[in-house]
């Protein structure tokens, strides 16, 4: 386990020449691209962690969906020296879900996470609670191609879409490291947690 600290690009950096709202489209247009029977939100175990990692220097994480029955605690083996890019908690608008106009698409995911509150995030036993509000990113509209069986129950094909949440992209881990993290709205009605035990492939 590491003993310091994890290094945390700043929210106002481009990692990899993008913002982090930017890489958040990206992580969507990833997630949403596989279907929910192999969707990685829906593994409990990690198994399907990998499915899709197509960028050489970063590697998407993600929670779990809203009002699961428990805390998914996963396994998973990550190539050495890339970057991790995980989600507190976030949400996705989508067209014809949640408006039918991009504005009407941005206003949804404002108003979803203007409610958020008790942001954690513990990373090898090191808590991290107080700043995480300045972690929170909107991503430009982006065009996803929804799968049959996707994870939003919508029909298949072209779409679009806007994201807004609080995210953490981490700086290449060389060691074996343990993440937890936890996000609700200020009501507490919506809880989002997950637990990583990260292992790293040496090249």
């Amino acid at each position: 386990m590491q003993s310091q600290p994890i290094a945390i690009f700043p929210i106002v950096s481009k990692p990899y020449g993008y913002t982090y709202g930017e890489w958040s489209a990206r992580w969507w247009q990833w997630l949403l691209s596989i279907p929910k029977s192999k969707n990685p939100a829906f593994d409990f175990t990690g198994a399907n962690a990998n499915i899709n990692q197509n960028y050489h220097n970063v590697f998407f994480l993600c929670q779990t969906y809203e009002r699961a029955a428990s805390v998914p605690n996963r396994t998973v083996t990550v190539p050495s020296g890339r970057s991790i890019f995980i989600p507190i908690i976030n949400w996705v608008s989508i067209l014809h879900i949640d408006g039918e106009t991009d504005q009407e698409l941005i206003d949804i995911a404002n108003k979803k996470m203007d409610v958020v509150a008790n942001l954690q995030i513990a990373i090898n036993r090191f808590t991290i609670k107080k700043g995480l509000e300045e972690y929170r990113a909107r991503s430009p509209i982006f065009e996803i191609v929804l799968p049959e069986n996707n994870i939003v129950a919508s029909p298949p094909g072209l779409t679009r879409a806007v994201s807004d949440g609080y995210w953490l992209f981490l700086e290449p881990l060389e060691s074996n490291t343990n993440i937890t993290s936890f996000g609700s709205c200020s009501s507490g009605a919506t809880k989002i947690g997950v637990s990583y035990n990260l292992s790293f492939e040496k090249s």
